[in-house]
């Protein structure tokens, strides 16, 4: 019989794929209290550790062995509260896939045996709208996987230079909002999908929107 459960070990993705990842979970378990109103990690704490992560991630570029065991300190924190928040998920959603989407937590489908750790495909049919507040805009896509999480990102320089290109967050489904920009800024979005294991798809052809 299937089930979609949440994943529990997030010890394969980077150190890049795992903070917006951890980030996303507490977003959404803090939206979605009412579905999750006790969870063994209270959000504020988790917060912190992902805080706490991203420091000493940033921090370990300098390759000094203390910013290294400072960075795998606070990685195993963080791992260890994903997989008491996923268990606990879990408990609650007796593999309901709304519920499991509605934490935050990448999912898995019991019945494949095999997990599919390949790439996936590129988003297609980009098309962003202007938001219903000024400064924002709207993207919607078709991801290549069903209960997809993927990354949005924007550029407001030349979108063939990589470092122009910045994290806008992790978003299910098939449509993204992204706020806090100044009317009047092109913008250029591109999307890619998580697989497991912190594996991430292709991006999307950018898209271009002149922010109202």
């Amino acid at each position: 019989m299937s089930k979609i459960k949440a994943v529990v070990d997030f010890s394969s993705y980077t150190g890049p794929a795992l903070s917006p990842v951890a980030q996303t979970i507490h977003d959404q378990m803090t939206a979605k209290a009412a579905i999750f109103p006790t969870p063994p990690v209270a959000m504020p704490a988790f917060q912190g550790l992902v805080n706490t992560f991203e420091q000493k991630l940033a921090a370990k570029a300098s390759h000094a062995t203390a910013d290294t065991i400072a960075f795998n300190i606070a990685r195993h924190n963080l791992e260890g509260a994903l997989a008491d928040l996923g268990g606990y998920v879990n408990s609650v959603a007796k593999g309901d896939p709304t519920k499991i989407s509605a934490s935050g937590f990448p999912s898995f489908d019991t019945a494949h045996t095999t997990p599919d750790t390949a790439p996936p495909a590129a988003p297609g049919n980009v098309v962003l709208q202007p938001g219903d507040l000024s400064g924002s805009f709207v993207a919607r896509y078709h991801p290549d996987r069903q209960r997809s999480m993927n990354e949005v990102q924007t550029c407001v320089g030349d979108p063939g230079v990589a470092a122009n290109w910045q994290h806008a967050g992790m978003f299910s489904g098939g449509k993204a909002t992204v706020s806090g920009i100044v009317p009047g800024t092109t913008v250029w979005v591109r999307v890619r999908t998580a697989g497991l294991k912190g594996v991430m798809g292709e991006w999307s052809d950018p898209a271009k929107i002149i922010v109202v």
